[in-house]
């Protein structure tokens, strides 16, 4: 997919059709959740779907929701954390941004909700789990507008504030990542969403390696950053044939910059 228009892709859904999900796209959309999980692994998280979006609307409203307001959608899609590894979160991050995409090509919408201050015992009646946590829920349904969203390009901090090389003292320059192919990817990767859109995500390039931190960690909500940030970074690294996995291993401290995962080039 070019650059430009995997971003186009992102833009979030705030206003669906009040039309229920197809029988053959619900079952493409439960066949894209199963496959995603099997691939990130079963014992570690699950993705819950709901397609009674009435329910889990009334049972969230008032508690939930995309700065506060809860998204109103056909569908809810739920990441169930089966531990307290973060690397768990971080990963099931990572696969919603690809579910994401994939729903994009079912001609789908979607939004991030949070859900971090609803209780417990709200989460586990709406989705109907008993073990692990519901970290986060991605609204589903068709876009009641259809035309597609530019991305805005003039709310991000410059490149040279996000990436480094070997160390934090030293700012990446244009002409430094050009030299090793990375320019586009970081101009881009930068539109990344993240939470109140503080772009926490920091970059140390060294030798063959790219070292993601988080800066002035927050908890759970920065986990998620991270993996939408490498889901991004994986996506427009295609282009270079940069196709190495990342190795996820969260040392969280209470350090200025905590250590997320590492990309070999």
């Amino acid at each position: 997919m070019l650059t430009t228009n995997f971003l186009k892709s992102r833009t979030s859904t705030r206003e669906y059709k009040d039309t229920a999900i197809d029988e053959a796209t619900r079952k493409k959309l439960f066949e894209i959740v199963d496959a995603e999980a099997e691939k990130l692994g079963k014992d570690d998280l699950s993705f819950l779907v709901n397609t009674d979006g009435e329910s889990i609307y009334k049972a969230l409203e008032g508690v939930a929701g995309y700065r506060g307001i809860m998204i109103k959608a056909p569908a809810y899609i739920a990441l169930n954390s089966l531990n307290t590894n973060p690397a768990s979160i971080v990963k099931g991050a990572y696969g919603m941004e690809e579910i994401i995409t994939r729903l994009n090509e079912l001609g789908l919408g979607s939004c991030w909700i949070t859900v971090n201050d609803v209780e417990t015992t709200v989460k586990q009646s709406a989705f109907n789990f008993t073990d692990g946590d519901v970290n986060l829920l991605l609204a589903v349904g068709y876009p009641l507008d259809e035309q597609v969203r530019q991305r805005r390009y003039d709310d991000r901090v410059a490149t040279e504030d996000l990436v480094f090389l070997g160390d934090f003292d030293t700012p990446a320059t244009d002409e430094d990542l050009e030299q090793r192919g990375l320019n586009d990817i970081f101009d881009y990767a930068k539109f990344a969403p993240s939470t109140h859109n503080e772009q926490p995500w920091r970059f140390v390039i060294i030798d063959d390696e790219i070292k993601l931190y988080i800066e002035n960690f927050k908890g759970d909500v920065n986990l998620i950053d991270a993996g939408i940030i490498m889901y991004y970074v994986d996506e427009l690294g295609k282009s270079l044939a940069m196709t190495s996995g990342w190795d996820i291993n969260p040392e969280i401290s209470s350090d200025k910059y905590t250590y997320i995962a590492t990309k070999k080039m």
